[in-house]
């Protein structure tokens, strides 16, 4: 079963356990990886859907796991009750990743966090902040022609600006090759938001006028300017 890169990315910034826990496990690929290569030597498979829990069961028996895994249906970190030193949250909407943070807080005892969402990455950045962890990696992979971050944490609080919950943090301190395309795919999107607010105004708003602030940090990191 090869890793596709976002799952490739998180197995390399995986630390090594011993109980970890993947949220949302869905084809379980990576818990598959993380277990044949001793990274984890027991994890924790959780998933809300009933038939997703069942297709990461056949997985995991045809890999000849199942005495180290173990498979529970539940939402989010209510079904984890047990101390563990990882756990991993891949693949979901921003907003649906902050929620199980946020709701599943007591439950991670310290446990170090992978995390990577398709949307709303600043609600993610918040919801670490609130719970009392701060971000030490943001590194970008590219999958196809779509771009993703992933995100870890660990226990310690930090208070992030405005900026920060926008724009991440540790991602400018990345040595990824791949940051500067990323950030130029950013300034593209960006670029359009941005034509999109004076189109409809005709006039500055402070919203634009964060827009070309955040356009000209990333500019000035992709050129290699201070």
């Amino acid at each position: 079963m090869p890793l596709d890169p976002r799952l490739s990315l998180a197995f390399d910034l995986y630390d090594d356990c011993e109980l970890a826990a993947d949220i949302g496990t869905d084809h379980a690929y990576l818990p598959i990886a993380l277990l044949k290569a001793e990274k984890c030597r027991r994890m924790i498979l959780t998933d809300v859907s009933p038939d997703a829990l069942e297709n990461a069961r056949d997985h995991v028996i045809r890999a000849g796991l199942s005495h180290r895994a173990e498979l529970r249906l539940g939402d989010g970190l209510a079904v984890v009750s047990e101390p563990v030193q990882a756990v991993s949250i891949l693949g979901m909407g921003g907003r649906t990743i902050a929620g199980i943070l946020r709701s599943g807080a007591s439950r991670l005892q310290g446990a170090g966090l992978l995390l990577s969402a398709h949307t709303d990455l600043p609600e993610v950045r918040r919801a670490v902040m609130e719970i009392g962890y701060r971000l030490i990696r943001e590194e970008p992979v590219r999958d196809g022609r779509r771009f993703y971050l992933i995100m870890k944490a660990v226990p310690g609080k930090e208070a992030l600006t405005d900026r920060e919950l926008r724009l991440g943090k540790p991602l400018f301190e990345s040595v990824s090759p791949l940051l500067k395309p990323y950030l130029t795919r950013r300034v593209q999107v960006l670029e359009a938001k941005l034509k999109g607010i004076r189109g409809a105004s005709g006039a500055a708003s402070p919203e634009a006028e964060l827009l070309e602030a955040d356009l000209d940090l990333m500019k000035r990191v992709i050129d290699g300017r201070p």
